[in-house]
């Protein structure tokens, strides 16, 4: 069987994929790039700290992050801003911007991970923040390797994406981004309604 076919059956087997993750070296031009393909509205998520383990060592990526929809599915634009070891600085230093990751949302993340190990997949970067938990594993089959991402079905991500979704059906073109710094973390939890509201209202 062919490589790419063998490790997209791996995956189909955690439901359908819920966002394409791309990471940009300039992210204010990449979300300009992709409005003018149609793509919007933006929700621009600044100085995101992400305490995690990185192939079994402590690191503290900060990035930036830019989310959208095309249709039902989430459009991530990252840019990490300190050169913290992470799944993306790998990327940087190889100068091999765009597609990162695919990423899919799970009900129990922890035993979505342990059945990903037993097919074959390595935990690479292990995050946890807010509560929740973000992994990224690697799929490795010969000389082929990609990353994908399991994401926690909590109800902040839920509602996120929600009103996402509703705000990109009802976009019409314009708007800037809607900005929020994150430079303390814990205001993500308070900015959640107030950035649905701000993003719905979009035309």
């Amino acid at each position: 069987m062919d490589n790419s076919i063998e490790t997209q059956a791996l995956l189909d087997d955690f439901g359908p994929i819920r966002q394409l993750g791309h990471v940009v070296e300039d992210i204010q031009a990449s979300i300009t790039e992709w409005t003018q393909q149609g793509i919007g509205p933006w929700l621009w998520l600044r100085n995101v700290k992400l305490p995690c383990t990185f192939e079994g060592e402590s690191s503290l990526p900060v990035i930036d992050v830019a989310l959208s929809y095309r249709g039902d599915m989430q459009i991530e634009l990252i840019q990490q801003i300190n050169d913290a070891p992470s799944p993306y600085l790998q990327t940087v230093k190889s100068c091999s911007y765009g597609l990162h990751h695919q990423a899919f949302l799970c009900d129990d993340i922890h035993k979505d991970v342990q059945r990903a190990e037993g097919m074959g997949l390595d935990v690479i970067c292990d995050i946890r923040m807010l509560g929740s938990r973000y992994v990224y594993l690697q799929v490795t089959r010969g000389k082929q390797k990609a990353y994908v991402e399991f994401l926690p079905a909590s109800l902040m991500m839920k509602t996120m994406i929600k009103h996402g979704v509703a705000a990109s059906h009802k976009w019409q073109g314009k708007g800037e981004p809607m900005v929020v710094d994150l430079k303390n973390m814990f205001t993500l939890l308070g900015s959640v309604p107030a950035v649905g509201k701000a993003w719905l209202s979009q035309r």
